[in-house]
């Protein structure tokens, strides 16, 4: 891939009254292959490094794609869900395989949520309001929660740290060990009546981040105390959220957020007392709707865009302490 020259264009005009201070932004366009390199003021810089897939039904294509998670040796796992099935990626966006998320009869299958847990992986399944249990081979081994009744799940998430498995659907966000047992209590977080569940994520330090797209925020919960803060709040500038969806944690403990309604994938630093750290990816990068979104182990990050049926990796994170 060519580099973006150093030499940019003249700055356009600042943007006042940000509640962050001014930012001036600066777009370079590659002259071979149209890449972006987008920058601020604090010299952050955020680019697409790559993309695979498009719309279709064959090995490596997809068909409204939502969540995705990435396993310990780095592989990707896609929930195509428009094709009922999951599509496992390399590091590198190289198609590797796939299997069916139609089983025992189902006629329907939405696979939306993915998530790793120990030598198995976790599927939602809104469409039969189940949580499903796979293999690595792609092999159905079982429904996860057996016990428990879910309205429309739509998100997983695991803290392996502490041992739980965090799942939302339209009832609200529930905890649960790893081997599917229920943990204080049926639902944790109550959720809110409307067309979809909130996104979940786990930070590895015993907290739950619920990706909440009515509030226009984050909330983070503790394991035991609850509610302790919210990030973002609606609105268009950068730190600002509307209808935000797939939420995920880097090594560094940084919340990435893709923040549909503004078509923008934020980064966020809690120990920060603004929250905000740098702008990801943005429409000029080619983004329409991202959802899932999660953090590599290189430190770059993979965001689905579910309108364009392609999966995004970003350039690892610069973004200063």
């Amino acid at each position: 891939m060519q580099e973006v020259s150093d030499e940019l264009p003249p700055l356009a005009k600042p943007v006042t009254s940000h509640p962050y201070g001014t930012l001036d932004r600066r777009v370079q366009f590659a002259k071979k292959d149209s890449a972006i390199a987008v920058f601020d003021t604090k010299q952050h810089t955020s680019r697409i490094s790559q993309h695979f897939g498009q719309f279709g039904r064959n090995d490596g294509e997809f068909y409204r794609p939502a969540g995705v998670t990435v396993s310990n040796l780095g592989e990707i796992y896609v929930a195509d869900t428009g094709n009922k099935r999951i599509q496992v990626f390399d590091n590198n966006g190289v198609f590797l395989r796939s299997f069916t998320t139609r089983i025992n009869g189902y006629t329907q299958s939405c696979p939306t949520g993915i998530a790793v847990v120990g030598n198995m992986f976790l599927v939602t399944d809104p469409a039969n309001n189940a949580v499903n249990m796979f293999d690595f081979r792609g092999k159905f081994t079982g429904h996860f929660g057996e016990d428990s009744i879910f309205e429309r799940p739509a998100s997983i998430a695991v803290d392996r740290t502490y041992g739980v498995v965090a799942i939302s659907d339209q009832l609200g966000v529930r905890v649960f060990s790893a081997k599917g047992e229920r943990r204080g209590g049926d639902i944790m977080i109550a959720g809110h009546v409307g067309p979809m569940a909130n996104e979940v994520a786990c930070n590895g330090r015993g907290e739950i981040l619920v990706s909440c797209w009515y509030d226009h925020c984050v909330k983070v919960y503790d394991l035991n105390s609850g509610f302790k803060t919210r990030i973002g709040g609606r609105g268009e500038w950068l730190g600002r959220l509307e209808r935000p969806r797939g939420v995920g944690v880097d090594k560094q403990g940084k919340i990435v957020v893709s923040d549909v309604g503004n078509r923008r994938v934020q980064l966020f630093d809690p120990r920060d007392r603004l929250g905000f750290c740098r702008l990801v990816a943005a429409p000029a990068d080619g983004l329409r709707e991202p959802y899932g979104v999660q953090a590599l182990p290189d430190g770059r990050f993979v965001v689905v865009d579910n309108a364009l049926s392609k999966v995004f990796s970003v350039s690892k994170s610069r973004c200063e302490p």
